[in-house]
């Protein structure tokens, strides 16, 4: 997650304050988890893999949409078979955060 988030060298310190924000931890928290200082119990085991789905979901909404605009110039005949895999990918990803909060 936090090389996902990181814009690029030097960033990585902001990167984790993010995703720690994400998770609802600290900055610190989060270097501690990373070195392997502290390893997480099954409650923030939890809250991380909640936010990385999330983040997953909002990665996927995104890809969406662009296949929309893709279509719209396109023609959809051009992305009708990768527009019901991305289609499909949310909804596995939805289906999943689904179970971890229910």
């Amino acid at each position: 997650m936090i090389e996902m988030e990181s814009r690029g060298n030097g960033d990585q310190l902001n990167a984790m304050e993010r995703v720690g924000r994400d998770i609802g931890v600290s900055a610190r928290s989060i270097r501690r988890l990373v070195s392997g200082e502290t390893d997480p119990g099954m409650k923030l085991f939890t809250r991380i893999h909640r936010a990385y789905l999330d983040k997953c979901a909002r990665m996927a909404a995104a890809l969406l949409h662009q296949i929309e605009i893709e279509k719209a110039r396109l023609g959809s005949e051009h992305f009708e078979d990768i527009g019901a895999e991305a289609l499909a990918l949310h909804a596995k990803i939805e289906a999943r955060k689904e179970r971890i909060s229910g």
